[in-house]
């Protein structure tokens, strides 16, 4: 009798550890690192300097500025097709300023499983906090494909092409000198960017 219960005790334990396996196995993480070219800026700044004169600066432009982004990131597969997951990390924008990202982004795989080698798309939107003197919120949005080269059961090696457009409030300096936000009416800037990374996942 002792042996039939410790049996079905052991097949009880057996069979909770191997649906936590199964759980876990949904769960991915990695990091992700990306060089970004942005290749056009339009802004609108409205401002008082410190003598007290008011200024209005708008103009658009469009160029060739290298930055970087390093991303980490945790997720969940929905089914054998889709992955959601968080985003975060530090982002280059242009000259402006770098930026702390918090993004959400959903990823289609193009196979039967995750197991396997596929092509990849993803759509991502989120926001952050941009790194200057005071903070202010940044908006960003991606739209993107790739191609995951699958190196083992759990783990992945992603390359991918992103292009993507970011909203920010940059700092405003007048002769050198930055104007606080509270002599600030309007800091806005719009970056069209594309992006080539690569991301490993686990």
């Amino acid at each position: 009798m002792r042996r039939l219960v410790a049996t079905i005790m052991m097949l009880i334990a057996l069979e909770a550890m191997t649906q936590a396996r199964e759980v876990r196995s949904d769960i991915t993480y990695g990091a992700e690192w990306s060089y970004v070219a942005t290749i056009y800026t339009s802004y609108h700044y409205n401002f008082f300097s410190p003598e007290g004169y008011r200024y209005n600066q708008s103009g658009r432009s469009l160029g060739w500025s290298n930055n970087g982004e390093a991303l980490i990131h945790v997720g969940y597969n929905l089914n054998d097709a889709w992955n959601l997951s968080v985003y975060t990390g530090i982002s280059g924008y242009t000259d402006v300023h770098n930026s702390i990202p918090l993004s959400l982004r959903m990823t289609r795989i193009w196979s039967k499983s995750h197991t396997e080698d596929s092509w990849l798309t993803f759509i991502d939107a989120g926001t952050g906090i941009s790194l200057k003197e005071e903070p202010q919120e940044t908006f960003s949005g991606k739209i993107g494909a790739g191609y995951r080269l699958a190196l083992s059961r759990v783990s992945k090696l992603d390359f991918l092409v992103a292009a993507r457009c970011t909203y920010t409030h940059p700092q405003i300096y007048f002769s050198n000198e930055p104007i606080t936000l509270r002599w600030t009416n309007r800091n806005d800037c719009m970056l069209i960017s594309f992006s080539l990374g690569m991301a490993l996942t686990f």
